[in-house]
């Protein structure tokens, strides 16, 4: 559907951004980025970059654990795509990916026929008396019938999970151990460094428990929605299945003795932590992230929905699109060179009302207000934000006010 024929409020945030993904993919990811960047202190220049180093802490001691071997980080290997594997760190939408990333190797295994067989299992343990199963998820099954069901589910035999006589803990266990075996985990490597930022947002929240700070909460959320909209769609779908199950189980905590807790300890390491781990890196790395696998349990109604001020500028892509459909063709040609390598955004993080009037008291407000463009116009970069940023808070001019269609080079 061509959509500059088309009344976009006919549909909903997240059917539009579906749509960019689709026709523009770049403009989209640059667009989510973007205010992904408004939201934490991200270099979105490197959001590709391979992420090798994990810091954690061992006796009260930070150690670093690094994934490359010591010839890996030396340069003494020369195989380009030996260290493509290894990094782990790659983008993509749906089926696209980055040379022989991981990604790729993840985007290949979940695949139709596997997402399939994840379904059936889901819909078999989402019965309300599996979801009654004391340790869900925790316990485990017959391991015979487990390798009779792994070896259905790889034959791509269809499951009859209940003639069969395949118990909810078997299909749990099974459910769990196909994560387990994923070359990169769902969330994937790329979004760690975000990671390590939301965690501590998600144990201060969870602790609370309470409505208070909602301009705390609400900052937590869209980082959370922004992370799981640059994911490839294939990882959103199943993820989108796996917390609805897991939100499930934990509304019968009651009974299965499984709170969003108990569960995010159980299925964090296969959400979130890099492969191939040694066990110390793998204990501090699971315990320090599942604060966010819970947040996402409790949450799952919300967190795949499109942020409110991303959906405004998704509206504002496709509104100025139709506009360009009535432009001259000289008109459209001209734009369009400076259209490449930019994104648009109907919001500002600075009050430009405000600073204009400033302008006008004394000389000191007047070069303040030069020295503020004189940052605006320095190169897209993560110093670049800290120092706008610093300015807002040093000038009382931080409020966010919505002005129409300002650029950000990406």
């Amino acid at each position: 559907m061509d959509m500059e024929y088309v009344n976009i409020n006919e549909f909903n945030d997240l059917e539009l951004a579906t749509r960019m993904r689709t026709c523009n993919y770049e403009k989209y990811k640059s667009l989510v980025r973007m205010h992904l960047s408004f939201e934490l202190e991200l270099n979105t220049d490197e959001f590709d970059l391979a992420c090798h180093e994990i810091v954690y802490e061992d006796k009260g001691k930070l150690k670093k654990w690094n994934r490359l071997s010591k010839k890996h980080r030396l340069g003494h290997v020369g195989n380009a795509s030996s260290v493509a594997n290894v990094a782990g760190c790659a983008s993509g939408n749906g089926s696209k990916s980055v040379g022989n990333s991981p990604t790729e190797g993840l985007q290949q295994q979940i695949d139709a026929g596997f997402q399939m067989h994840m379904l059936e299992l889901k819909q078999f343990l989402m019965l309300e008396k599996n979801l009654n199963q004391e340790g869900l998820f925790r316990k485990g099954g017959s391991a015979s019938r487990q390798n009779e069901l792994r070896l259905h589910i790889q034959q791509d035999k269809p499951l009859e999970l209940e003639q069969a006589g395949f118990s909810a803990h078997d299909c749990a266990t099974v459910f769990k151990s196909f994560l387990a075996e994923l070359p990169e985990p769902l969330l994937t490597d790329a979004h760690y460094p975000a990671h390590l930022q939301i965690a501590p947002l998600c144990q201060v929240l969870l602790a609370e428990q309470s409505q208070a700070n909602l301009e705390r909460q609400q900052h937590l959320l869209s980082s959370v929605q922004l992370l799981l909209l640059l994911l490839p769609e294939e990882q959103r779908e199943l993820l989108q299945h796996i917390m609805e199950m897991l939100h499930a189980v934990a509304l019968h905590e009651a009974t299965n003795k499984m709170s969003a807790e108990n569960l995010a300890t159980l299925f964090t390491p296969h959400l979130i932590c890099p492969r191939n781990m040694p066990p110390e890196v793998l204990h501090y790395t699971a315990k320090r992230m599942a604060s966010i696998v819970a947040y996402m349990i409790v949450h799952n109604l919300d967190i795949f929905a499109v942020p409110a001020k991303l959906a405004t500028d998704i509206r504002a892509y496709f509104l100025e699109r139709k506009r360009k459909k009535t432009m001259s063709p000289e008109q459209t040609l001209d734009e369009s060179i400076s259209d490449i390598s930019t994104v648009n955004t109907v919001y500002t993080f600075v009050d430009r009302a405000a600073t204009a009037a400033a302008t006008t008291s004394n000389n000191t407000d007047t070069e303040l207000a030069q020295l503020y463009a004189h940052i605006q116009s320095l190169p897209e970069s993560s110093k670049k934000r800290r120092l706008i940023k610093q300015f807002n808070k040093q000038n009382g001019q931080g409020n966010i006010i919505i002005i129409y269609c300002g650029e950000k080079q990406i």
